[in-house]
């Protein structure tokens, strides 16, 4: 009997001890929270950008796998947007890379201010791997079906003309489809998206005209001001609860405790502990029975 209750006692904690364990990954994702804009992210959404990225290579590379033998037209309608597009970038990475995900930013659509008021949904990231850049993407946050998804855009990584050095503490804005990258000393056109179509469509343009002109007369610190106000307030409202929750069941046991819920999360920490506990003291009652059990029999 007591064997077997050792047994038992040995099983329940080696449950216990390995509960939260990750499966080893042959490559490193980590994320820095560098830059201007480093810290005016979403502790959801930055701090799960690694669990986020590599779920996205796997994926992306899944499908690969599935259709390696299948003709091109089928490719095509098979495997889904945005994997579609990032496979050649999942393909480079190596089982001894160390890839690093910095200098996060967020694109301010001037017209969103005018015309929708929407919040901030879209925050990207550049993809390091070994020191030299793989890629920029992004990772939008969807509160209409509340999911927070992976997203590359191909001709963005392409032709997106930033460049670290002499841009260094730039401010980045949409303005008519038109996107600019603004430092203390210069204003660069980083990326056209006119054939887009015109923004005054299906809008008030008036309204739009005002916004605009008025943002354009700001100077560096203005605008930046005005940027970074708008992130904290976003960043200060949080994700949702139930877009949290989703990417709670999304990612499991890869999913990082952010500050937004660390609440939530010290609740959760706790629950392990006090199983433990628990099972261990109904353990030593069991023990405590079966012994006076057996004794009494013996008198």
């Amino acid at each position: 009997m007591k064997k077997t209750i050792l047994g038992f006692t040995v099983i329940l904690l080696m449950c216990i001890s390995g509960m939260g364990i990750s499966p080893v990954r042959a490559y490193t994702v980590t994320v820095q929270k560098d830059g201007i804009y480093g810290e005016k992210i979403p502790d959801t959404v930055i701090d799960n950008a690694p669990a986020l990225f590599q779920k996205s290579v796997k994926k992306a590379l899944k499908y690969d796998q599935k259709y390696k033998d299948a003709d091109a037209v089928t490719r095509a309608n098979k495997i889904e947007y945005p994997y579609d597009k990032f496979l050649d970038i999942a393909k480079k990475i190596k089982d001894s890379d160390e890839i690093v995900l910095r200098n996060p930013f967020y694109i301010y659509t001037v017209w969103d201010q005018a015309d929708r008021g929407g919040g901030p949904a879209e925050y990207y990231f550049l993809a390091q791997q070994n020191g030299e850049k793989l890629c920029y993407f992004s990772l939008e946050i969807d509160e209409t079906d509340h999911k927070i998804r992976f997203e590359y855009d191909k001709l963005m990584d392409q032709y997106f003309k930033y460049d670290e050095k002499t841009m260094k503490d730039a401010i980045f804005y949409e303005i008519d489809f038109i996107t600019y990258a603004e430092t203390p000393d210069k204003v660069y056109e980083v990326r056209d998206q006119k054939d887009r179509g015109n923004m005054m469509a299906g809008s008030d343009g008036s309204n739009l005209e005002k916004t605009v002109k008025k943002f354009k007369q700001k100077d560096y610190r203005e605008k930046k001001d005005e940027i970074l106000s708008y992130l904290a307030k976003a960043k200060k409202d949080g994700v949702s609860r139930k877009t949290e929750k989703n990417l709670k069941l999304e990612l499991k046991d890869d999913y990082v405790e952010s500050e937004d819920d660390s609440k939530d999360a010290g609740i959760t920490k706790m629950i392990y502990p006090v199983i433990a506990a628990v099972c261990i003291l109904v353990i030593a009652v069991v023990i405590f029975l079966v012994r006076k059990r057996k004794k009494n029999s013996l008198s």
